[in-house]
């Protein structure tokens, strides 16, 4: 097979990747293990952050590939992670509980297809409304923060919380930066990178401890600053705020 037909073939390889975690989220769901699928599906999201890169620096990028990656995003972030927050969370919460993790699916798949009548085979500076792979991150860490670190947060509240903040945040129009480089060469970079960094070692180290609540404080907080921003500066407009995804 030609080299250059195999490079092609990369990013659809790492996409398949990303399928493949999904569906094994939704096997271990269904075997139980749920922590191990919530695992899964933080796998898929590595996987879904380097397809992109991949595509990009091989220059392969295609109009298939942005339709391949959606689907095995509904997969993964939206499928996988709603049948796990039911069974870890919601499961005696009778009809209440399926309507609960199915607006969390509907918004994400109205999520991707927005995303895919505007989307470009080009790098992304930002996103409209916090991306799927978010989502599913903020819902799979709480269920790594709940299982070994804090407990008493597994209430039906909390999930209500959860799935209809990540929801709303998934639908709305605020703008959310995708991950930049860690770069120190510019002192404007250098705090942004610093704490990057941190973030990044963090969750390597203290994955139980640091995924939840950094994801949980994105939507949070850039919802508080897209309704406050305007009484900070009468210049300023809600639009231009913007703010780092982890998970992207």
């Amino acid at each position: 097979m030609d080299k250059r037909r195999i490079i092609a073939l990369l990013p659809s390889a790492v996409t398949l990747g990303n399928l493949l975690c999904g569906y094994l989220a939704v096997i271990n769901v269904i075997e139980e293990n749920l922590t191990h699928a919530a695992w899964w599906v933080i796998i898929a999201a590595v996987f879904d952050l380097l397809d992109g890169k991949i595509a990009r620096l091989t220059r392969s990028a295609s109009l298939f590939g942005v339709e391949f990656d959606s689907i095995a995003d509904v997969v993964s972030f939206g499928i996988a992670p709603a049948v796990l927050f039911h069974t870890y969370l919601l499961v005696d919460a009778g009809n209440i509980g399926y309507f609960l993790t199915f607006i969390y699916l509907a918004a994400g798949a109205i999520r991707l297809a927005r995303f895919n009548t505007t989307a470009s085979t080009g790098k992304k500076h930002h996103f409209s409304g916090m991306p799927i792979p978010s989502g599913a991150g903020i819902l799979c860490s709480f269920i790594l923060f709940s299982e070994n670190v804090w407990g008493g947060l597994a209430t039906f509240d909390v999930a209500l919380a959860l799935i209809l903040v990540t929801s709303a945040a998934m639908l709305s129009n605020i703008k959310y930066m995708a991950m930049p480089k860690i770069s120190f060469s510019r002192k404007s970079d250098t705090a942004m990178s610093l704490w990057l960094t941190l973030v990044i070692l963090g969750c390597i180290f203290y994955p139980d401890e640091v995924f939840f609540p950094n994801g949980y404080s994105v939507p949070l907080f850039r919802a508080f600053h897209a309704c406050n921003c305007t009484g900070v500066s009468p210049r300023v407009s809600p639009r231009t705020h913007k703010i780092t995804v982890l998970y992207i």
